[in-house]
């Protein structure tokens, strides 16, 4: 989890964010706020525009937080260990301790 901005703690597990994640929810926010939703949506203020933007840049970062969770959450069901989950600009990681075993 080095380079990475601490968000906390999920279940005793370190949880971070690598730079890049910054990148992408402005991305998404701008592209959203000054693109998408004024031609799907066009009746809407340019306030409210930014705000569903951003609130859809958000949840794309708990989609991912979610996809990582659930590996740490299935890797110490079957017995293995997590160091950290680390999230990326379009995806993550959970670090292991060892290999899960194999069916």
């Amino acid at each position: 989890m080095r380079q990475s901005i601490r968000l906390g703690r999920i279940a005793g597990i370190p949880v971070g964010m690598h730079w890049s994640v910054l990148v992408i929810v402005a991305l998404i926010t701008d592209v959203l706020a000054a693109s998408v939703l004024p031609a799907v949506i066009p009746h809407l203020s340019a306030g409210l525009d930014w705000t569903v933007a951003v609130t859809g840049a958000v949840l794309f970062v708990a989609a991912l937080a979610a996809h990582e969770i659930a590996h740490a959450i299935v890797a110490r069901h079957c017995g293995v260990q997590v160091r950290s989950i680390t999230l990326w600009m379009l995806g993550g990681i959970a670090e292991l301790e060892a290999d899960p075993p194999t069916a």
